[in-house]
């Protein structure tokens, strides 16, 4: 049985659609995976990071591929790679907020090895990014991933992803204001501070205590150095 050259012809542009709408579906998930600290260690290649992209899109791609549909044919050659782009973006704003408690984690230990004096410029690269860092820093990083991992962090980033659709569609260079719209962004802020205080909160009463352990010190022994700590 052979097909006709406009059978083809509707095959392949049926095809080219469907590539489309997988990539911008995983568009936003990989703009998520590019920054955020779980996905850039250096164990996790590129290959595994665009499979799971799209397997991230998969579910999205029916709706992706009804907004296509409903473009401007004579211009959709121009739409489709700057909805591409507003994807990915759209993907990096979230995987920020959501790698904000992981890199302040970090920071601290950073801040934490510095106020030890054990910082210096020539100080080991970590690893696992090729980034440098010190001791401390890279412990408190990997901690905090293990954290955010181990308290469902994941599970937030998937509900982030696949609310902010309702938020911004993918099809649409504005985001949708609407009331649902309004309740999902409140929802998203609500689990990312929920996710920001698991992830922080151990290390942040852990050093609560060292300060309050310091000031005692000064206070019942003030012959004591508390330099001599460091």
């Amino acid at each position: 049985m052979y097909l006709s050259p406009a059978e083809i012809q509707i095959l392949l542009h049926a095809a080219i659609e469907l590539v489309a709408a997988a990539g911008l579906g995983a568009a936003r998930a990989l703009g998520i995976m590019l920054i955020l600290p779980v996905f850039t260690r250096t164990q996790i290649g590129g290959l595994v990071r665009g499979c799971l992209a799209v397997a991230f899109g998969l579910p999205c791609l029916a709706h992706v591929s009804d907004g296509l549909q409903a473009l401007d044919p004579e211009t959709s050659l121009i739409q489709v790679p700057l909805l591409g782009l507003k994807e990915v973006f759209v993907g990096l704003l979230l995987g920020t907020f959501l790698g904000i408690p992981l890199w302040g984690l970090q920071a601290a230990g950073e801040f934490i090895d510095n106020q030890r004096g054990i910082t210096s410029p020539s100080a080991q690269a970590d690893p696992a990014t090729n980034s440098q860092a010190s001791a401390m820093g890279v412990f408190l990083g990997i901690t905090a991933i293990t954290i955010f991992v181990a308290s469902g962090g994941l599970q937030v980033m998937i509900s982030a992803l696949y609310g902010s659709y309702l938020i911004w569609p993918v099809y649409r260079f504005q985001p949708t204001l609407s009331p649902q719209g309004a309740m999902e962004l409140f929802g998203l802020l609500d689990h990312i501070m929920r996710t920001t205080l698991l992830v922080s909160g151990p290390v942040v009463f852990f050093l609560g205590l060292i300060d309050i352990s310091m000031m005692m010190i000064r206070r019942f022994a003030p012959q004591f150095k508390s330099s001599q700590l460091s």
